[in-house]
């Protein structure tokens, strides 16, 4: 066995201050509700204006120094260019616990097309759960894309025989929706459940790359949802 090397204390001291600017960031309760607002839905600024009774100049320097520790990203919506979103980063996502509350049997993803993003969430919520979720879209395309059945099948999942529908196909009315797609939130889901809003970069337009990327988020994003989600019976 080769000797282990000294510690890098560059790098340590630099790990180290990025952790105490984390946790000074996270000493302020105001901005503790706006990262426990964001852990299982995007928002926008509006949104968690709303949902932290902070007023919109407040939650905009708030969200300013949560950023800049990098805990959260704002985007664009890729429906309504106008529109921002903001997410909390997946690697804070994959180091967040449960944030129990939500109680559903049947949890439903949404997204355009139904032809990757919310095919793929519903697979990883079945293998996570054990339990068997739908998706569908506003306007469902006539095939799931290859490249979505491909990503899956790298990771054991099997998208052959799946098939996109739309909102009308589903019979079985869901006590959850997840859009994973800007569009289909900003459209509006024909749905009287309650919603959390994904905001995946559609893969659609690149390659096997972006599909990859899309997976590795919904997989840290369905990990959490799936530990925060009891069941009614």
């Amino acid at each position: 066995m080769e000797p282990v090397g000294p510690a890098d204390p560059d790098a340590d001291a630099s790990r180290r201050a990025r952790r105490a600017a984390i946790h000074r960031a996270l000493g302020d309760e105001r901005r503790l509700a706006v990262v426990d607002a964001l852990r299982l839905s995007d928002r926008t600024p509006g949104e968690l204006a709303e949902l932290t009774g902070l007023g919109s100049n407040l939650v905009a320097f708030h969200l300013g120094v949560l950023e800049e520790v990098g805990l959260i990203e704002r985007t664009a919506s890729e429906g309504d260019a106008r529109r921002r979103y903001v997410r909390l980063r997946v690697a804070t996502l994959a180091e967040l616990g449960a944030a129990p509350g939500l109680v559903a049997d049947e949890v439903l993803f949404i997204c355009t097309q139904n032809a990757a993003r919310s095919q793929l969430a519903a697979a990883l919520w079945e293998r996570a759960t054990g339990r068997p979720a739908g998706s569908a879209g506003q306007q469902p395309a006539p095939a799931v894309h290859p490249l979505a059945v491909a990503t899956a099948a790298r990771h054991g999942i099997d998208l052959s025989a799946a098939r996109p529908q739309g909102y009308d196909a589903v019979v079985t009315a869901p006590d959850l929706v997840v859009s994973v797609c800007d569009r289909a939130r900003e459209a509006g889901p024909p749905f009287a459940a309650p919603t959390l809003h994904w905001s995946v970069p559609d893969p659609i337009a690149g390659g096997p790359e972006e599909f990859e990327a899309a997976y590795r988020e919904l997989a840290v994003r369905i990990d959490l949802l799936a530990s925060s989600v009891t069941t009614a019976a």
